[in-house]
């Protein structure tokens, strides 16, 4: 029997397979365990679940605009929400991160409860008022962060992942201001590839204006200010086990990985969603 024959028999498959699964399994719990961390469910579900598109959007449009904006963000609403899947997309950027992170150990014990931490934290600054958010934030910043913190800061994606979503609300908030107006001949006209290259050419050009992109970089940083707070409320013991953790030699992969992925799924999505808006706005 050749040595094909014998790799491709039912009992030779099986073994591989049996062998491989560690593997995939271990990539699987680093992927979670890395989306956990960087509160990626959360921040999809609030930027891209029902009806956050168009709040976000609602949310840049200025007040000339917005007193005549009802019916458009009426349209991404609806439109959005056939566009965005959360599941689908949280689901995605995993098998990414996870496909980056292949043949790296599993998080260790302490490592999983410092982000389980973490994340409840992060699930009770979400859950406080504004009020108790304030005195949080006061509180844990009445001291420096140390090196450790700030180095575990800079590890995380926190605030590329805020530009993509601000990125999104500005191009969904161009829209709707121009459907206002009364504009949609220069989108309906335009053929589904056109329009796509359209907005994939907006995307790669960036936030240019100069208001959008002071409110951008205050965005950023906010971002950074609140995550560096909840960072400051973890014991040190657990900052030195996420920062060792993700100064792993695979570490830097799985960030780029969750960024494009993240990225993809936000431009795709909102593609869909502007397409849909655009090619059915004043229908009955």
């Amino acid at each position: 029997m050749s040595l094909f024959s014998r790799l491709s028999s039912p009992r030779c498959v099986l073994l591989l397979s049996l062998l491989l699964a560690p593997l995939t399994g271990w990539a699987q719990d680093r992927a979670q365990a890395l989306l956990q961390f960087e509160g990626v469910q959360a921040r999809y579900q609030n930027a891209y679940g029902p009806g956050a598109v168009s709040r976000g959007a609602r949310e840049l449009l200025e007040p000339p605009d917005l007193a005549i904006a009802d019916k458009a963000l009426q349209s991404l609403d609806v439109a959005a929400g056939r566009a965005f899947d959360v599941n689908a997309s949280v689901a995605a950027i995993r098998q990414d991160v996870a496909a980056a992170g292949q043949g790296a150990a599993a998080p260790g014990p302490q490592v999983l409860e410092a982000v389980a931490r973490l994340a409840k934290l992060r699930a009770d600054y979400a859950a406080m008022d504004e009020g108790a958010k304030v005195a949080f934030f006061h509180q844990q910043h009445a001291r420096p962060a140390d090196a450790a913190r700030i180095e575990l800061l800079s590890r995380m994606t926190v605030a590329e992942a805020r530009e993509i979503d601000f990125s999104s609300q500005l191009l969904m908030s161009a829209v709707v201001k121009q459907l206002a107006r009364g504009n949609v001949a220069q989108f309906s006209s335009l053929p589904d590839r056109t329009l796509d290259t359209a907005l994939d050419s907006l995307w790669s050009r960036g936030v240019t204006s100069p208001r959008p992109r002071n409110l951008m970089t205050v965005a950023r940083e906010f971002e950074k200010l609140v995550t560096q707070a909840l960072l400051l409320a973890l014991p040190d013991a657990d900052v030195a086990a996420l920062l060792a953790w993700r100064n792993e030699p695979q570490a830097a992969a799985e960030r780029e990985a969750l960024l494009g992925s993240y990225r993809a799924e936000v431009k795709g999505s909102g593609a869909v969603a502007i397409r849909t808006l655009v090619r059915t706005w004043g229908r009955p």
